[in-house]
């Protein structure tokens, strides 16, 4: 042995633990890439396959980080106006203030149906065009890149999306709203959850309706010793009650609250024209806003269902289920040809046209919808002329688009 071998072997592991971080470094992909493709112009030829998939790898990394990056954004901008609209119908009374955090869970997948689609446009739009305005294209068009040799990594992205937003629409969206129907429901039966707390004054539709009610029972339904101001333009009645609960008409949707053995007092502003009445038991119907949550709602209706009833609205519901996954394919064969850039061209135009392009898209889809569920238009266009007439124009885009060297 040498002299000098046994102080070496620190060294040769310090070297093997670098080349192994140099190795899975986001550098060591990028400069492998770039390398290989001029080792192609060098020889003049196509780059080899094996080749072409560390360039595809590459290229999906940038737009999975940047979906990533887009979604998680989306998400929290979405989750802020749900969370608005709610406090807003807690306010009116359409929402139990106990019921604020699962529902925001529940609206989960409702959003993710609506965002996915526009993450993964922009994500294609974003990762590609940094691609271009880093001159990285240029390379890879000189060694015979063309843009057909794209669609690799570009479905292996959009497949997953799809599929995970056919799950969304088909059975977690409804299954998640015909929970929230549930939870509803039985919040109206529960003074509790409704937020009926015990010795306070709670007042309703703008002070006509005054509640006070003295205690809550264990089971959070039956209440004790109520008391109800209730005010109808000039007339006023003055409830009060022994016991009460709530109940909830299946067929209408609406609230009311039985007061059982009470009283009613009622008169009016500058008369002396009072009445007394005694009672047993007396429905009193409490204030519902005009858009209040139905217990049939056709979004908790489950997919095979909607299937299987011919009724314009099912026809439309159930073609929108399928949409998102649908547009997230369309808009991702739209954004290659909406992402190409000139060297020393901005971001500000090819973003503009994008959002405009998506606007459009989703507007029209809407419309759409609207029609198919008003019995406006048929079932068989439906909603499916829009995203083949967006499939047509991305393909004929990205065919007469002479952008990219070569057809791959």
């Amino acid at each position: 042995m040498r002299a000098g071998t046994p102080q070496s072997a620190p060294r040769l592991a310090c070297g093997a633990a670098a080349w192994r971080r140099s190795r899975t470094s986001p550098s060591f992909y990028k400069k492998k890439a770039l390398n290989c493709v001029a080792r192609a112009i060098k020889q003049q030829g196509p780059v080899p396959e094996v080749d072409l998939s560390i360039l595809q790898k590459y290229i999906l990394r940038e737009w999975f980080w940047t979906f990533l990056a887009a979604s998680i954004v989306l998400i929290i901008v979405m989750f802020g106006v749900s969370l608005g609209e709610m406090l807003g119908d807690i306010a009116d009374g359409r929402i139990p203030p106990g019921l604020l955090g699962v529902l925001t869970l529940l609206e989960l997948p409702e959003l993710l149906a609506t965002i996915l689609p526009l993450s993964v446009f922009i994500a294609v739009i974003w990762g590609l065009g940094r691609i271009y305005r880093d001159q990285e294209m240029a390379v890879m068009r000189a060694s015979g890149f063309g843009w057909t040799m794209l669609l690799r990594p570009l479905f292996n992205l959009l497949l997953p999306v799809s599929g995970l937003l056919l799950l969304l629409g088909l059975f977690l969206s409804p299954l998640s709203a015909a929970t929230a129907q549930q939870k509803l429901e039985q919040a109206f039966r529960n003074a509790a959850e409704w937020g009926l707390q015990a010795g306070k004054f709670h007042v309703l539709r703008g002070g006509d309706l005054i509640l006070y009610v003295e205690s809550v029972e264990r089971d959070g339904r039956t209440l004790r010793h109520v008391f109800i101001q209730q005010r109808d333009g000039d007339r006023e009645q003055i409830w009060a009650a022994e016991t009460g609960y709530y109940w909830l008409d299946r067929e209408t949707g609406n609230r009311y609250l039985t007061l059982e053995n009470g009283q009613i007092t009622e008169g009016g502003e500058g008369t002396l024209d009072f009445g007394i009445m005694e009672f047993a038991r007396n429905d009193l119907k409490l204030p519902e806003p005009e858009e209040r949550i139905k217990p049939a709602e056709l979004e908790a209706r489950s997919t095979a269902d909607v299937f299987g009833d011919d009724t314009p609205e099912s026809v439309a519901e159930f073609q929108w289920r399928v949409s998102p996954a649908i547009a997230a394919l369309v808009l991702g064969l739209l954004a290659i040809p909406l992402a190409h850039s000139a060297p020393r061209e901005g971001r500000g135009g090819r973003a503009l046209l994008g959002i405009l392009a998506y606007t459009i898209y989703a507007n029209v889809l809407y419309m759409c919808r609207n029609w198919l569920a008003k019995g406006e238009i048929d079932a068989l266009p439906g909603l499916w002329w829009v995203h083949l007439l967006v499939l047509v124009v991305a393909l004929v885009w990205l065919q007469r688009q002479g952008r990219m060297v070569g057809r791959g």
